[in-house]
């Protein structure tokens, strides 16, 4: 008896903290601002240092992002000053607040108040952690990142080493709000012909359209006065793991035999070499992929832009998928049209995702 009564202690205890969290959220602003905005919170000193902390965050965030024909950084940051720190700074989407124990300065003594007594003696104690996440902090929707250390050298390695993870926190959280936009309304009927045509799945934003469907390739299209933005699937079996190191080859195999001119064959698309394909191994929704940028044109010259794929492999059924997505807007920013196409990009299944769906249902 005494046992069941613990329980429940326990059980009304932990229900009663996540009300309160439930009621604390409910009370909260509504995140504001873009996606890839981020509020970067630090020691201004520390900022402007050319070689430690300032330095290895202005690379983690503020480099220019792979494959665009114009330099646009990974993120839009908005270095604050945390004693300027105000109510509507801190409704931001993204916000960052970075703290070491050896900065003596006003700014860093407010920004260790933004940590318990514990937390600041076992930063003391334990070099090895250095980042803590939160959603929700001051706002509904909002990513929040801690990044600390006893000293800013010790920050300054951690953050370098751990540069990749740091910034797909937030390229997650960026992905997702532009998902939970472009996904308000979809084209699901012509969701559902490319999974029986092609048994693979992709979620289509409406506006987007067909334009070229065959037996191992579908195209798709979202057109507007001045921008196009397009999504391709291709497969074919697959073979060895050497497809993984030509996957610039694959996409100019694909393209010249996919996307020509309907008049005339010999206008088609190709890559642009004056950058290279820039590749990066990655896990695709569970599969080993590769990821690439680089630039496109049509091979008249007449226009060009940025391309973003991933190739995966489905060792299981021994296919291998290339989807892409290419932007053609003239004289445009274009960072914002590639994140749309990593959001739908990443709803991307093959069909032993759908398989297994269908298995586990």
């Amino acid at each position: 008896m005494y046992r069941i009564i613990l329980l429940f202690i326990v059980i009304a205890f932990g229900c009663s903290e996540a009300s309160k969290e439930s009621r604390r959220k409910d009370l909260l602003p509504t995140a504001r601002g873009e996606a890839d905005e981020i509020i970067l919170v630090v020691d201004s000193t520390q900022w402007v240092d050319s070689l430690g902390v300032g330095a290895e965050l202005r690379k983690t965030f503020m480099s220019p992002m792979l494959g665009l024909p114009q330099d646009e950084s990974l993120f839009n940051v908005s270095k604050v000053n945390p004693r300027r720190l105000n109510s509507v700074l801190k409704s931001a989407k993204n916000m960052v607040f970075v703290m070491t124990l050896d900065s003596k300065t006003s700014d860093s003594r407010v920004l260790q108040q933004f940590f318990t007594d514990q937390s600041l003696n076992q930063i003391k104690r334990d070099t090895s952690i250095f980042m803590r996440a939160q959603k929700d902090l001051f706002a509904k929707g909002q990513t929040v990142l801690f990044l600390f250390s006893s000293t800013e050298e010790l920050l300054s390695q951690k953050i370098n080493y751990n540069r990749s993870a740091i910034r797909e926190y937030f390229e997650t959280s960026a992905r997702e709000i532009i998902k939970g936009q472009l996904f308000n309304s979809t084209q699901k009927q012509l969701a559902a012909r490319i999974e029986e045509n092609h048994k693979v799945s992709i979620t289509i934003p409406f506006g987007w359209e067909k334009a070229r469907d065959l037996k191992n390739f579908v195209w798709l299209r979202k057109m507007d006065a001045q921008t196009e933005q397009s999504i391709f699937i291709y497969y074919e079996p697959y073979r060895d793991r050497r497809i993984f190191n030509e996957i610039a080859e694959l996409r100019d195999k694909i393209t010249k035999q996919n996307l020509y001119d309907g008049e005339n064959q010999d206008v088609y698309i190709q890559r642009q070499e004056i950058i290279p394909v820039f590749t990066e191994r990655v896990n695709f929704n569970g599969h080993f992929a590769v990821e690439a940028r680089g630039l496109w044109k049509i091979s008249d010259n007449s226009r060009g832009g940025p391309f973003l794929s991933y190739t995966i492999v489905d060792e299981e059924s021994g296919v291998i998928y290339y989807v892409e997505g290419y932007v053609d807007s003239p004289g445009t920013r274009k960072k914002k049209l590639v994140r749309e196409l990593e959001a739908i990009l990443s709803t991307f299944k093959t069909a032993d995702d759908l398989k297994a769906s269908k298995d586990a249902s």
